[in-house]
């Protein structure tokens, strides 16, 4: 790794779109570039193809040379490890834009939110996203398919739900959990979803 200095200078010769200095970028970079693209599309356990690992590269760079190098100029640590981790943030936020528009990524956590809380259910938008997860919660036993009717479609807290079916609170919790387990590892099986 080199000193602080030298790397920092480094840094400000790609800032300044030198040839020679992007040219040992690219040698430098590259192959970390791939990694992180591909660790960021297994997390999310998407089927993908080299094509697309390397439109998603491409992206990576046009995201660096974009507006007079501003990533490069908005980095504001003071090594190369720190920068190492600011490439892995922003290729991770490349990968994830690129999964959004192919309408395969979904962050099941925003699911979860749905599911557990009304008010991120009120300002949520399903669009094209809702059949997807009706058809995951069809497949769920008939007991865990009725509280999700309860939670999702009739919008009932978790001391009515106990009421409806005649529960304790710790029981309605411990079920949801079991329905969101199940979701996920339905939408893995399926690829209806990318989950974490």
């Amino acid at each position: 790794m080199e000193r602080n200095k030298d790397f920092l200078d480094f840094l400000y010769q790609c800032k300044n779109r030198d040839k020679k200095a992007w040219d040992i970028f690219v040698d430098r970079y590259s192959q970390l570039i791939y990694n992180y693209i591909i660790r960021a599309l297994r997390r999310y356990h998407y089927p993908f193809h080299d094509d697309e690992v390397d439109d998603i590269f491409d992206n990576v760079f046009l995201a660096l040379l974009d507006n007079n190098c501003r990533k490069l100029e908005n980095f504001r640590g003071r090594n190369e490890g720190s920068f190492r981790a600011y490439l892995r943030e922003i290729t991770f936020h490349i990968t994830v834009d690129f999964l959004r528009k192919h309408r395969k990524f979904v962050n099941f956590d925003q699911i979860k939110d749905v599911i557990s809380d009304k008010k991120s259910r009120d300002r949520f938008n399903y669009g094209d996203l809702e059949e997807r997860i009706f058809m995951l919660s069809d497949r769920l036993p008939e007991r865990q398919k009725f509280l999700f009717k309860l939670i999702v479609e009739e919008g009932l807290r978790q001391s009515q739900i106990a009421d409806r079916m005649k529960l304790k609170p710790n029981a309605v919790h411990q079920l949801k959990h079991r329905m969101i387990n199940n979701m996920i590892t339905f939408a893995k099986k399926k690829h209806l979803l990318s989950v974490r």
